[in-house]
Formats: C-alpha cells, sequence, structure tokens
C-alpha cells in the first residue's frame, strides 16, 4: 500500500506497489478543482495507461470556488483550488505553486513503492501551468528543480505560466509534448497559440476533438490520446 501526503492522490487504477515501479505521471488539475475531481475526469485515460504508467494527483496551492464543469457533477468535493492567487498576474508562477510543485516531485522522486516523475498531465490551468514548468525547465536546466521527459497539455489558455523575458521571445520548447484542444471549447484559440507560439511543432503534436472544455470521452478518441502518449514515451524513455 502506497501512502502519499494529503495534498497528494494516488490514481484511480493503480494497483499493489511493483518490485520495479512504474513511471510516474503528475497530474494538474483545472482552476477550481482538485486532485479527486481529476483523478475521475481522467480515468478512461488512467485505465489504457495503467500498465505503463502510475498516475498521481496534485491539489493546487490556493482554495477557490468551483470552477467551469465542476458542479452539479462534483458538488460537494470540495475544497476546490486554483494555482495562482487571484491577486495577481495570472501568467506569472506564485512562489506557493512553484513550492507545492517541487515537494511534490521530492516526496514522489524519494517514494521507494513509486517510479520517478517522467512526465504531467495538465488541464486547463493545470496545462498552462505545465508549460510553464516546461519553459522554464528548457532555460534553466537542473536549475529549474524538475525534468519532465514530456508533457500533455489539454485545453490550457497561453502563454506559459511563469515570467517570459523579453530576450526569451521567440523561443520555442524542444521537449515534446502533447497537446489537446476541444472543438468546441472557448478556449480553443487560446490553446492553438500556446501550442504555435511557445512549442517546436517538429517536437510537439496537436490534436483536437469535437468536445468542449473538457477531457475527450469517446473511447475512439480516449484511444487515439493514449497511443499518442506511448509514441512520445516510446521515444524519450531511453533517455529517462
Amino acid at each position: 500500500m502506497i501512502f502519499l501526503p494529503s495534498y497528494l492522490k494516488l490514481g484511480l487504477t493503480a494497483g499493489e506497489p511493483l518490485e520495479t515501479p512504474l513511471p510516474v505521471i503528475l497530474c494538474l488539475h483545472g482552476g477550481g478543482s482538485n486532485a479527486t475531481v481529476f483523478n475521475i475526469q481522467s480515468l478512461r485515460i488512467q485505465r489504457l495507461l495503467s500498465n505503463t504508467f502510475t498516475f498521481v494527483f496534485l491539489d493546487g496551492p490556493s482554495v477557490t470556488s468551483a470552477g467551469a464543469g465542476v458542479i452539479p457533477t462534483f458538488q460537494g468535493c470540495d475544497p476546490y483550488f486554483r494555482w495562482f492567487k487571484g491577486d495577481r498576474d495570472i501568467n506569472i508562477m506564485p512562489s506557493e505553486t512553484r513550492s507545492q510543485v517541487s515537494r511534490a516531485l521530492t516526496y514522489i522522486n524519494s517514494e521507494p513503492e513509486l517510479g520517478s516523475v517522467v512526465a504531467f498531465l495538465g488541464f486547463s490551468q493545470g496545462g498552462k501551468l505545465g508549460a510553464g514548468l516546461l519553459w522554464e525547465q528548457m532555460l534553466k536546466g537542473p536549475e529549474s528543480g524538475w525534468d519532465f521527459k514530456f508533457g500533455i497539455i489539454c485545453n490550457a489558455i497561453s502563454p506559459p505560466m511563469t515570467e517570459i523575458r523579453g530576450e526569451d521571445e521567440g523561443k520555442r520548447v524542444q521537449i515534446p509534448t502533447l497537446h489537446v484542444v476541444g472543438l468546441e471549447d472557448e478556449w480553443r484559440e487560446s490553446s492553438r497559440s500556446l501550442f504555435g507560439g511557445f512549442f517546436d511543432g517538429a517536437k510537439s503534436k496537436k490534436v483536437e476533438f469535437g468536445v468542449g472544455h473538457r477531457l475527450p470521452t469517446a473511447e475512439n478518441e480516449t484511444k487515439d490520446v493514449a497511443d499518442e502518449i506511448l509514441r512520445i514515451w516510446g521515444e524519450v524513455k531511453e533517455g529517462a
């Protein structure tokens, strides 16, 4: 049995600890959500990848009201969290958020019954945060404090959640990413701008589905996403 601190939740498909633990995907929920909600929302994709990865879900640092699409389905699942402070620039990563991610990575990577974190799955505000983490990793390398091999960014808005200095404008993240965009999502153009404006198209891929601001749920669409994740992992795992 794997025991985690209160700010982390093990994925619903996780089995008993293995002699050789599976690599971990750190999951970053949307604004006004939490680890429990995102755990349920992503269950379909977890099922398809449960033999390859362990999913671990992280709560954001700041309590907030329920976000879009959370109520009424997840009524009573509070407290809900977000990744930025309401009185601050949402395009800058708060110190509280940076600390929350860092302590999660430190805990997971030191837990003998869990594998190392190799990727993140970020939805909406969590995807914006993930994009910021990769941007900082690109610029700072090991000094960033994390070492993601790839990222999965779903329905996130532009720009990445980090400070982008003038001298860095025009740079593109080289770390492989999969960008999932809903064709009926009101923020779809911002999701496309995030992909096109900050990520190297030769290393990253964008897939679009006829859904709103949520993960795709149709069996064939979920399989398409899972297949892309496995493809990326197959390309990067030798260096993990």
